[in-house]
């Protein structure tokens, strides 16, 4: 990295920070199974992983300790890459069952799903890295305490 820059991938915080985005993520992703509920599933698909690295951030802060700007992005990064590939799976896996016809189903699911999930994880983890990074900032601002 430029200018000596560092980060430090916290394991102990993502591993407890961690089961919450991955559950709401689940819960987001499983929503696709009603056609009803697609609207919904949709918007939930971009803020699951905006929730991940602000639930990093908090997460951590509560522990005592503010993480450092580079290190919350980073960590908030894979913490909502983590969530939007929890959420495309399963979008992938719902959505095919809601479709009515079996082998529209399987179109969908060889051609575009597995390019969904890889454009899930990928904007999750930009995603997450912009919730922590908003997060912290309203910290440091003082907005919240």
């Amino acid at each position: 990295m430029q200018g000596g820059q560092q980060f430090k991938v916290d394991q102990p915080g993502l591993m407890k920070s961690g089961p919450i985005p991955v559950i709401v993520g689940a819960i987001a992703g499983a929503l696709w199974i009603s056609t009803g509920l697609w609207s919904i599933a949709g918007l939930l698909g971009w803020a699951v992983p905006i929730f991940a690295g602000v639930w990093y951030v908090m997460t951590v802060r509560k522990s005592g300790s503010m993480p450092a700007q580079m290190d919350g992005l980073v960590n908030g990064a894979i913490l909502g890459a983590v969530a939007g590939l929890v959420y495309g799976i399963l979008a992938l896996i719902t959505s095919g069952i809601a479709v009515s016809s079996a082998s529209l189903g399987l179109f969908g699911f060889s051609l575009f799903g597995i390019g969904d999930v890889v454009s899930r994880t990928l904007f999750g983890a930009v995603l997450g890295a912009a919730g922590a990074f908003g997060y912290a900032a309203l910290v440091q601002q003082g907005t919240i305490k």
